[in-house]
């Protein structure tokens, strides 16, 4: 018996053996099994939450399209029709600057006008018959043989506040309507992509010099370098050509405004108040608009 003892125990390990490579074998495939399932799982999980992602994405930035007035391709400002005729007649150019009340003391208040204000001027400029328009508009009427609407106006915008972007946009595209935006090449609120949508709104784009000095205090090179390449930066900066200027301050003199012409514009607006004719193109007279000012102060204005 004790000689059969050695070949007992060998028989044993053996089958031992035997078994744990069959369970080594069936615990390889469990695991197996299961990372093919997590991975499939992960997949199906992955692709949902992708769609999930894009759908939330894209109704965020439905949200603030809508927020920015530009939901929907926008209307490129108001277009000749059967009503248009040509005309050299004087235009009125009104003057806004901050859309938005003023928050707590600020150096020049008067500056500002509110949302509603803004509004109620743009419902009775409506209600009454204005068309806006932009300043290039009006002269290719009074030079170039255009047409323009039986009482046309045009709503300029100085320096580039945010306001501008946010609200008066809005405003004017439910309308149809574009103003003109008189914008420092440096130091704006506004971003190049929010100008751009300006643009592509209807809305002209003026130069309002680099840094916004007097013009009539600073060197005859400084004065070239603020016209001139103003210009050549919103140019290359907004892909589109800047034709007119307005004086920072509304300071200007006879050299300067002999400047302006020499360096390629084809008109420049003052703070002056009056209308603008054609005979003075470099200076356009404007109707300055009031903190406080509602429709009938418009009316007021424009009926004077």
């Amino acid at each position: 018996m004790s000689e059969q003892l050695p070949e007992r125990l060998a028989q044993r390990r053996q089958e031992l053996k035997q078994r744990q490579m069959r369970q080594r074998r069936m615990a390889l495939a469990s695991c197996a099994f299961l990372v093919a399932a997590v991975g499939l799982a992960y997949f199906l999980v992955a692709g949902q939450g992708d769609q999930a992602d894009t759908t939330v994405t894209s109704a965020q930035q439905a949200s603030s399209d809508k927020g920015s007035g530009a939901s929907s391709p926008p209307a490129a400002g108001a277009q000749p029709d059967s009503s248009w005729k040509p005309s050299t007649a004087p235009v009125p150019i009104l003057m806004y600057h901050v859309i938005g009340e003023p928050a707590g003391a600020v150096p020049y208040p008067d500056l500002y006008l509110s949302v509603a204000d803004l509004r109620d001027q743009v419902d009775w400029l409506e209600e009454n018959s204005y068309t806006p328009v932009t300043l290039v508009q009006v002269q290719e009427a009074w030079y170039d043989g255009g047409k323009l609407p039986p009482k046309p106006v045009v709503l300029s915008f100085d320096d580039g506040y945010l306001g501008q972007y946010l609200y008066a946009m809005p405003i004017l595209r439910k309308k149809g309507w574009a103003g003109q935006l008189n914008l420092k090449a440096k130091g704006s609120d506004l971003s190049s992509k929010q100008v751009k949508k300006m643009i592509a709104a209807g809305w002209e784009i003026a130069s309002h010099t680099i840094t916004h000095p007097d013009l009539t205090v600073i060197s005859a090179d400084q004065v070239e370098t603020e016209l001139v390449d103003s210009k050549r930066m919103l140019e290359r900066d907004l892909g589109v050509e800047i034709v007119n200027f307005c004086y920072p301050a509304g300071e200007y003199n006879a050299d300067v405004a002999a400047a302006v012409e020499a360096a390629g514009y084809r008109g420049a607006t003052t703070v002056e108040a009056g209308l603008a004719r054609r005979e003075g193109p470099f200076e356009l007279k404007r109707l300055r608009i009031n903190l406080g000012d509602g429709a009938m102060e418009l009316a007021a204005l424009l009926e004077a």
